[in-house]
Formats: structure tokens, C-alpha cells, sequence
């Protein structure tokens, strides 16, 4: 027990720490070139907000373990076995619906939306119908054994199909990186781990000849589903959404440490306070769901032993725990000081902010848990074929490329659509020239890539430098170029992957003709003797 716990905070502590060098460096950077940095209660905030995810990720990826992963193998197998559909379809999308309300990546950037810092809840619940709709839609794929190709394909030209819908009303046109954000913060510490469980347990028990990788893909669909439902959501909102503002940024002394500032930061993000819940009702009303339906169907159709049943239990307090522990410190420390820190580097020249970017989003990516579930999977799965290693530096590569487009957008007001659009269309043509296990690979890695580091620091990091470079503090048009970076994030993952398995491809059509030319010489030279 004490390994686990030790290997997971090593593990969780390997995560957090590059990202809180960086900060302490650009602030000690900034001072040293007399520019504004980071406090001294900012400096001691940020090594508590370290910790707290530390602690928080590494009690949650155990909990989530032994109860969110385990549900979800136990759903997955029982699922598969059922024999009426209707069954299956109810309780998939329930459970991928609720899983998803347990994201922390939907969580913190629903609060940074909304107006009044708490949960927009009208936000989760659209994107989690969205996810559990593609979570049915995954399954029956699964089950009736189609391509994975051609499902990709269809849902994405229903996307933009949707999209021109959207823009037909010049008033929607700002929304259009949020809601590619909302399909790239789906997919995170919480759901990927449920998600693959789920979709490995039909996978393993439908039989087949590729059952053991048939899960792949299921991440990459349930990244869909937001989107459309989250394009709906905006067209039947006649006021659209509410205008984003970076709020007060709250000055601390600068000498000496202000412990008062400190513990309430603390308090008012953790216990209920004003019309904010508090990281601990949240997680509570974020948990509860999953427990009801899933022990609702343990009861009529599972039926645990009473001793599995006090393991998942347990399970469900630590994630509880650990998922509080993490959002408090996200919530009182990381997305604010990642705001601030945004608003004092604005000033550098942008060749320096656009490599900076390149910089932060190389490292952020290893700072994802969920990155790792999937990379260790697929080293598995592929039996070594994509070592862990490999797909980690394409991974890093990508979201070190999307940082830097967001950063170049931020800067010169790029529209999104010349990013997304031509991204996509040329992921869905790779798709045909890549094994269909790349292509699932590349759309669940880039649904992986956008978790809680990237909503809670990177983010507030870019619109803190929207908001210095363009004089704004509330305004619609943050929605236009300070959001999309998730969207980005979500989206170079796929391609580096992709390019990855054409690389690959390439490779072992140059081996085989080599092949053939060697078998063909020697039999050329052999000498054939007639009598």
C-alpha cells in the first residue's frame, strides 16, 4: 500500500514540478530585468498550489483506480453481455454522461466562465450529454465491429456542416473557439481512465480477432459529442454567452508574506462562501450521480460481493479527497497566478512570448495524468510497436506547436478557422494512409493532451496576455482569440501522431521493397544448367 501511494506522488510530483520551475524562473527573470513578478505571498501560494495538485492528483489517480476505472471494467463487461440494446444505450450513456461531470479540466473551466466563479452547470451538463451520447455511439462500434475511419469521418463533417449553421448569425461568430474548448477539456484525468475501462471490457469480452486494441478510438468519439451538443447550446441562446471578464486581479504585499490573504484564498476556494460551493460541495455533487446509477445497476444486474462493493467505497473517499484537494489549490493559487503571470510577461517582445509558448506547452503535456494512462496502454497494446517513449515526444512536439499557434493568434488575431479547419481536413485524409490503429491512437491522444494543466494554467496564461496587449478586461471578443487554446491543444496531438504512423508506414513499405529486391537478385543470380 505505502509503494502505491509513494509511486503515484512521485509519479503526480514528476507532473506538477516542471511547471512551477517555469513560473518561479519567469518571475525571477522578470525582477532581474526590474519588471513586475510574482510576490512573496504569490511565491509561497504557488509552492502550496504545487503541493495541494501533488497530493490532490496522486490521491485521485489512486482513487479513480480502484473505484472510476473499476466501475467501468464492471459496466464494460456487464454491458456486452446484455441481450436487450436498449439496456446497454441507457446505462452507457448515463455513466459516460456522469463520469464526465467529474472531470476537474470541466470543472475549472466552467467556473472561469461564468461570472460569479462558480459552476455553470447549463456548460458541464452540455457537454456531458454530449459525451455520453459518443460513449453509446463508441460502444455500439465496438460491438458491430465497423471501421473506425468512417465514424470519424461522418461525425466530422456533421461538425462542420454545424459550424456554417453557427456562423450564418454574425453574433456567433466569437464563440467558435470556445466551442472547439469545450470538446478538448472533455477528455481528462477522470474520463480517460473510465472510458478506456468501459471500452475495454466490450472489447475483451465481444470476442474477435482484434479485440484487444478495439477499445481504442472510444477517447477520440467522445471528444465529438461536445462539440455538436455545445453548437446547439449556442444556437437556441438568443442572448449567447456571457461577456468573459478576467475579473479583479487582487494585489498582495510585496514585502513579507500576507497570511490572512492567504488562508482565505484557501477557504473561500475550498468551503461554500457567497454564491460560490466550494470545491468540496462540487466534487460532491459531481460524485454522488455516478455512485446512484452505477450501484442502481450493481444491484439488478452485477450483483458485487459486499467486499468488492467496501473496495470501490473506498475508492470513491480517496478520489473525493483528492479531486477536493486539487481543485482548492487550482482555484486559490495555479489559474490565478497563471492569470497574473500572463499580464506581467504581455510586455516581452512576441518572438519571445511565441517561443515561450513553444517552451511551457513542450512540458505541459508531460504534466497531464491522463497522458500517461493512455501512452502506457498503447505501448501494451501495439505490443511495443508505439513505444511510450516515442509517442511522448510526438505528443510533446504537438502541444509545444499549439501553444505557440495559440500565443501567435493571441498576438496578431488570427481566426481560429485557419488553424482548425485545414487541421482537421488533413487528419481526416492521413487517416486512409495510416493503420487504422494510428488513427485511433492520434484522436484519443489529442483528447488526452487537453486536461487540467492546460485549463488551469496555460489558459488563464494567454488571456492574461490578450488582455494586456488589447487594454480589455470584459469582452466577448476573448472568446474570438484568448480561447482556443485547448482547441489547439486537442488538435496538434492528432496530426503528430498521425504523421507519426505515416512515418512508420513509409518505413515498412521501403523494408519490404528492399526485401523483394534481395529475394529477386539472388534468384537472378542463380545459374541454371540445361543438358
Amino acid at each position: 500500500m505505502k509503494n502505491k501511494y509513494l509511486k503515484s506522488f512521485l509519479n503526480s510530483a514528476i507532473s506538477i514540478i516542471p511547471i512551477l520551475a517555469i513560473v518561479y524562473s519567469l518571475s525571477f527573470i522578470l525582477q532581474a530585468n526590474k519588471m513586475q513578478g510574482l510576490t512573496n505571498t504569490e511565491y509561497v501560494m504557488l509552492a502550496f498550489g504545487g503541493f495541494g495538485m501533488i497530493v490532490g492528483l496522486s490521491f485521485f489517480q489512486i482513487g479513480c483506480q480502484n473505484s472510476l476505472i473499476t466501475i467501468g471494467e464492471y459496466m464494460g463487461a456487464s454491458l456486452s453481455k446484455q441481450k436487450k440494446l436498449i439496456i446497454v444505450i441507457i446505462f452507457s450513456f448515463l455513466l459516460g454522461a456522469l463520469v464526465t461531470c467529474a472531470e476537474p479540466s470541466i470543472l475549472i473551466m466552467s467556473k472561469q466562465i461564468s461570472p460569479d466563479n462558480n459552476i455553470d452547470f447549463v456548460f458541464v451538463f452540455s457537454i456531458a450529454a454530449g459525451v455520453g451520447i459518443f460513449v453509446v455511439v463508441g460502444i455500439i462500434r465496438i460491438v458491430i465491429k465497423k471501421s473506425l475511419n468512417i465514424w470519424f469521418l461522418s461525425f466530422y463533417l456533421i461538425v462542420f456542416m454545424l459550424i456554417c449553421i453557427l456562423q450564418v448569425n454574425p453574433q456567433n461568430h466569437p464563440y467558435l473557439p470556445f466551442v472547439f474548448d469545450a470538446g478538448g477539456v472533455t477528455t481528462g484525468s477522470a474520463t480517460v481512465p473510465f472510458i478506456l475501462a468501459l471500452g475495454a471490457g466490450v472489447a475483451m469480452t465481444r470476442g474477435g480477432r482484434k479485440s484487444s486494441d478495439g477499445s481504442f478510438g472510444l477517447v477520440g468519439l467522445a471528444s465529438i459529442g461536445p462539440i455538436i451538443t455545445m453548437i446547439i447550446n449556442i444556437l437556441v441562446r438568443p442572448e449567447g454567452l456571457p461577456v468573459y471578464s478576467v475579473g479583479v486581479v487582487e494585489q498582495t504585499v510585496t514585502d513579507g508574506i500576507d497570511w490572512v490573504y492567504f488562508e482565505n484564498k484557501i477557504l473561500n476556494s475550498l468551503l461554500p462562501s457567497g454564491n460560490s460551493f466550494g470545491s468540496i460541495i462540487e466534487v460532491l455533487l459531481a460524485l454522488a450521480p455516478i455512485l446512484i446509477i452505477f450501484f442502481a445497476y450493481e444491484l439488478i444486474y452485477i450483483k458485487l460481493s459486499v467486499k468488492k462493493v467496501l473496495h470501490l467505497l473506498i475508492g470513491i473517499i480517496i478520489t473525493f479527497f483528492g479531486l477536493t484537494v486539487f481543485l482548492t489549490a487550482v482555484g486559490s493559487a495555479m489559474s490565478p497566478i497563471g492569470l497574473k503571470l500572463g499580464l506581467y510577461i504581455a510586455g516581452l517582445q512576441d518572438w519571445i512570448l511565441i517561443l515561450l509558448g513553444f517552451g511551457i506547452g513542450c512540458v505541459t503535456i508531460l504534466c497531464e495524468p491522463a497522458v500517461h494512462v493512455l501512452t502506457t496502454q498503447i505501448e501494451a497494446v501495439s505490443n511495443g510497436e508505439l513505444k511510450k517513449r516515442t509517442v511522448l515526444i510526438a505528443l510533446s512536439i504537438g502541444v509545444g506547436l499549439a501553444i505557440c499557434l495559440s500565443v501567435i493568434r493571441v498576438l496578431y488575431q488570427v481566426p481560429i478557422m485557419y488553424f482548425i479547419i485545414p487541421g482537421y481536413l488533413l487528419s481526416l485524409l492521413l487517416m486512409f494512409c495510416v493503420p487504422e490503429l494510428y488513427t485511433a491512437v492520434a484522436f484519443d491522444s489529442g483528447g488526452t493532451a487537453s486536461g487540467p494543466m492546460a485549463v488551469s494554467f496555460v489558459f488563464p496564461l494567454v488571456i492574461g496576455i490578450y488582455s494586456i496587449r488589447y487594454n480589455v478586461t470584459a469582452s466577448t471578443e476573448f472568446y474570438s482569440y484568448a480561447f482556443g487554446v485547448v482547441a489547439l491543444v486537442a488538435l496538434m496531438p492528432i496530426l503528430a501522431i498521425q504523421i507519426l504512423g505515416t512515418t512508420s508506414s513509409i518505413k515498412n513499405l521501403y523494408y519490404m521493397h528492399a526485401i523483394r529486391n534481395q529475394v529477386s537478385d539472388a534468384r537472378n543470380n542463380e545459374i541454371i544448367h540445361f543438358n
